[in-house]
Order: C-alpha cells, then structure tokens, then sequence
C-alpha cells in the first residue's frame, strides 16, 4: 500500500494516483501504469540480433515507427555492425541469417551497434515526450532487455519508460485458448488480421505489428502498460 509522501496518508490508486486526503492534501503521484485505449502515443520497435543471449550477442538491425493517433509520423531504420566482444570479431550465425536474410557481408560497411544504439536513443529523444511508450512483440523477455544491456555498452540513455507487449494482449484476450488461432506469432497475427508481412526484418514487423496492435484494440477490454 502506498502512502502519501505529503502527508502519510494512502494512495489511491483508483483515483488518478492522488492522495486519499484530496483535495486538503493535493499530492498527485506519476501513474504507474496506464490503460492502453487511453495512449495515443507510441513506438513500434524491433530488434534483430546475432544470436539470442543479450551478454553474448549484438544488435544487427533496429527499426522503429512513431505513432501518434493511429497515424504512423515518423521512422527510424538502421542495419548495424555487431563489432567486438573480448577483442573478438562477432559474427551472425547461419541459423540468424536463415531467420532474418542478414548476412555478415551486409553489415561490413554499417555503424556498429554502439553507433546505432546512440542513434535511435536521440531519435527517441527527439519525440520530445517524457514517458515514451514501447510497444514490442514479446518485448518485455526478449526487446528490452536486449536493448537495455546495449544502452548499458553503448553509454547511450534508455528512452522508455512503459511497454506494451502485444504478446501478452494477445494472450489476454484468447486467440488460442478459444481456438481461434495455432499460436501467437506476430507472422500468425498479421495473416489472420490480413496483413502483409515481411517477417524478421525490423522496420517491416514494426509497420506490420504497428497494423496488427490496431486490431488487438478492437479486441481487447482492458490492458494496461507495464512500466520499465
């Protein structure tokens, strides 16, 4: 439970965050989380890496599209190099290149992650909100950390403050459980939805996903961010 760093009293939380002593104690705390048909701004994000360990592997491409009233205004697009580790050469792995169509030779003349990471950190910042909201396909096991443990050795600052996870709307409102869907891929998504998607390649599942999040809404009651 928490109290009122006023005057001690209990939050309510079910009441904007004031203090429950409101309006003789006007302390309004920063909401923790919000309810998502009440967000009109967010970023679609996507990350493809060299491997699946955020300590191990590196960032080979981040993509990204601002959206503000349902209305994609802005992208950010950049392949990179996953440079060293250990004095070491990090290379993408057969089966990465499988699943994305990135090469190691695509990325011999691209900025290496750190460069990219700084990057997309001012881009973020230049959105000029205080609160960005992620929206990221299993973002929060898989997304943020990655991008978090890149910040940390890019020295570059961590721009979201909530997420979204669509796969846990998704699992939310029961596509699978109901038998409506197999599963809850975002390739599965899109062909239900009627979406053309061109999958693993980071500002195109940002564009498909920004599409398929539409439709969630529509389907979903009630869900709200998780701060991060």
């Amino acid at each position: 439970m928490k109290k009122c760093p006023v005057c001690g009293a209990v939050i309510n939380e079910n009441n904007m965050n004031r203090c429950s002593r409101f309006p003789i104690c006007t302390y309004v705390g920063k909401m923790e989380t919000q309810e998502i048909h009440d967000i009109n701004e967010y970023v679609v994000f996507d990350l493809e890496t060299s491997g699946f360990s955020r300590k191990d592997d590196r960032i080979i491409e981040i993509g990204a599209v601002y959206v503000k009233n349902g209305v994609v205004v802005d992208r950010f697009s950049q392949l990179c190099s996953p440079g060293y580790k250990n004095g070491k050469k990090v290379f993408i792995s057969a089966r990465i290149t499988e699943i994305t169509g990135i090469r190691n030779q695509d990325l011999l003349d691209k900025p290496e992650e750190n460069v990219a990471v700084n990057d997309f950190s001012k881009w973020l910042s230049d959105l000029h909100s205080n609160s960005i909201v992620a929206i990221a396909h299993n973002g929060i096991k898989f997304d943020i950390p990655f991008l978090k443990e890149a910040c940390k050795r890019a020295g570059a600052k961590f721009n979201f403050s909530y997420i979204i996870d669509t796969l846990e709307v998704v699992k939310s409102i029961g596509y699978v459980d109901k038998g409506i869907l197999p599963n809850s891929k975002q390739e599965t998504l899109a062909n239900y939805f009627g979406i053309e998607y061109a999958a693993h390649r980071a500002v195109n599942d940002c564009e498909a996903l920004a599409e398929i999040y539409k439709h969630l809404l529509k389907d979903c009651k009630y869900f709200t961010t998780k701060k991060i």
